[in-house]
């Protein structure tokens, strides 16, 4: 597998992890054309209850960082945690995690918050 194509399968598997449902986005990704038969193996072959909990901890660990990176941002969960909620839910839906550190993962979020209409309250 060349660089490019592990980079698009990483990108691919990012995107199936953030999915309403990444078992089957996983499936999906199994089915691509242009896989190696041992990479389509492993991928049909991923636990469910695997992907589903890494799912999870992969938004609840993106959830903190934006919480925790900026003091507007979880002023904003404070006062309305519902709709903080629902606008962190179409953030994480919309874009690909490529922040490390809470800062960084704040700044793209209230960044994304400004051009969306969710903005602060």
């Amino acid at each position: 597998m060349s660089s490019a194509e592990l980079e698009a399968l990483q990108r691919a598997l990012a995107d199936a992890l953030r999915a309403v449902d990444p078992v089957a986005a996983t499936r999906a990704v199994a089915e691509r054309p242009g896989l190696d038969e041992a990479t389509r193996t492993a991928l049909r072959a991923a636990d469910p209850d695997g992907l589903r909990l890494t799912a999870l901890l992969v938004a609840k660990l993106r959830f903190e960082r934006v919480v925790r990176g900026s003091a507007a941002a979880g002023e904003w969960f404070d006062a309305d945690p519902a709709a903080f909620s629902d606008a962190f839910r179409c953030y994480h839906a919309e874009v690909p995690p490529t922040a490390s550190f809470p800062a960084a993962e704040a700044a793209a979020f209230l960044a994304w918050a400004g051009r969306s209409g969710p903005g602060l309250r």
